[in-house]
């Protein structure tokens, strides 16, 4: 890993980059947070992980899961797991890559990018001589041109407010010497920093989910119908409308499909097992379920976690009945949090030496988005420039610059 911290020019140009492939981009930004998590602890400590470390085998299998050529892992455990035949799995795939159709693969790497942006500038950001910023992705600003349908319609709205305890939690986490009070600021920091993330990425969840449901019920007979007509129609609008605006037959089959995919076949990635979310999280081997479920003393760290999760353990760490529910979802994170806040093996470099030093590589490529000169501060934030159009099609999301929608807020709401 370099000496070098990583910056908020490297962030920039990372999330900027349009011409990877999408498990490549994915692969960088887990690189890359690997290394924003090894900046922290310079400052933290490793007694207790940061939140970049999770984000960083998370990323990690993000990107196997967006391999989806011939010999692609995801696909492969897929099968596995749903118990296909060898002779079937050529078909399988065929058909699972129907269902799942482009938007998979580029929503949920728009979702990756956007997120890293945002909270990996945050940290950066955090001992610079002005640690007061970190940067969003802003279709709604009044000074960008008019956003893409899919960049309003893939990122949720997500409240500030936990960006800034995050910052505030992280810098008195730096500051203090009793470990058990840094532990639990940490925690604290790791939890805002969920919280917002995960609200930012619900509607790319839903889609991901979703699709394959909406595809056999609302999109595959209309593009018969459209291939005999010649007349178009707006597959995305019906890809990424809500739940609740579904029809009654398509609502009823999203249901049963993510309660389905949960409690059987998503797991989250860590460097020791594959955690299965549909069933009770237990302790690794050395971490002691007493110590970890100690009452949280500091009032705001406890405050954070009691929005998500009770002292209750076994209905903390029970398993997630639906992931798109963003309340039990965020519960079973917070827990996963606790239960691994002190296995250090979230430290480790998430990819072989010959692998890492080429992702080194990759993440020096592309330009830094410039700052806009001439436009107004707007409450002290700052724009960047962007291209002369945007093309609003959906495909698009292949190569999207995210530079037109770049905006630094403070951290501080009282900056002006």
């Amino acid at each position: 890993m370099s000496d070098t911290p990583m910056t908020a020019d490297d962030v920039l140009r990372i999330a900027a980059y349009k011409d990877r492939s999408a498990a490549l981009e994915a692969m960088v930004i887990a690189y890359s947070y690997h290394r924003v998590a090894g900046d922290l602890a310079e400052h933290l400590g490793r007694e207790t992980n940061n939140w970049y470390c999770y984000a960083t085998w998370t990323s990690k299998a993000v990107g196997e899961s967006l391999d989806l050529g011939p010999d692609s892992p995801f696909i492969e455990d897929f099968s596995r797991r749903l118990g296909v035949p060898q002779r079937f799995k050529r078909l399988f795939r065929a058909a699972l890559l129907t269902l799942l159709g482009p938007s998979y693969q580029l929503g949920l790497a728009l979702a990756n990018r956007a997120i890293f942006l945002e909270t990996a500038s945050l940290a950066v950001n955090l001992w610079n001589d002005t640690p007061d910023r970190y940067l969003r992705v802003s279709p709604e600003s009044q000074v960008t041109p008019t956003p893409p349908e899919f960049l309003t319609g893939l990122l949720s709205p997500a409240d500030p407010r936990y960006l800034r305890d995050a910052a505030q939690l992280l810098v008195e986490a730096a500051g203090t010497e009793d470990p058990d009070e840094r532990a639990e600021l940490m925690l604290g920091a790791n939890i805002a920093l969920s919280a917002y993330e995960q609200a930012r990425a619900q509607a790319a969840l839903e889609l991901v989910l979703y699709r394959p449901v909406r595809w056999l019920t609302r999109v595959s007979w209309r593009s018969l119908r459209s291939l005999v007509t010649r007349r178009r129609f707006a597959r995305f609008r019906l890809y990424s409308a809500t739940h609740a605006d579904q029809p009654w037959l398509t609502r009823k089959l999203e249901d049963l499909w993510s309660s389905l995919y949960t409690r059987h076949l998503f797991s989250v990635r860590t460097p020791l097992s594959d955690i299965k979310v549909g069933r009770p999280l237990t302790a690794p081997a050395g971490v002691d379920p007493a110590q970890v479920w100690a009452p949280i003393r500091n009032e705001r760290v406890r405050k954070l976690a009691e929005e998500f999760i009770t002292e209750d353990q076994a209905a903390s760490t029970a398993g997630v009945t639906d992931w798109v529910s963003y309340p039990d979802r965020m519960r079973f994170i917070v827990s996963y949090f606790r239960v691994y806040q002190r296995v250090d093996a979230l430290y480790q470099v998430p990819f072989d030496k010959e692998l890492a030093e080429g992702l080194a590589e990759e993440m020096r490529r592309g330009l830094v988005p410039e700052a806009v000169g001439h436009l107004p501060s707007l409450r002290g934030r700052r724009y960047y420039a962007y291209p002369a159009e945007t093309d609003p099609d959906v495909h698009e999301m292949a190569h999207f610059d995210f530079e037109p929608f770049l905006e630094a807020i403070p951290l501080d709401p009282d900056t002006k």
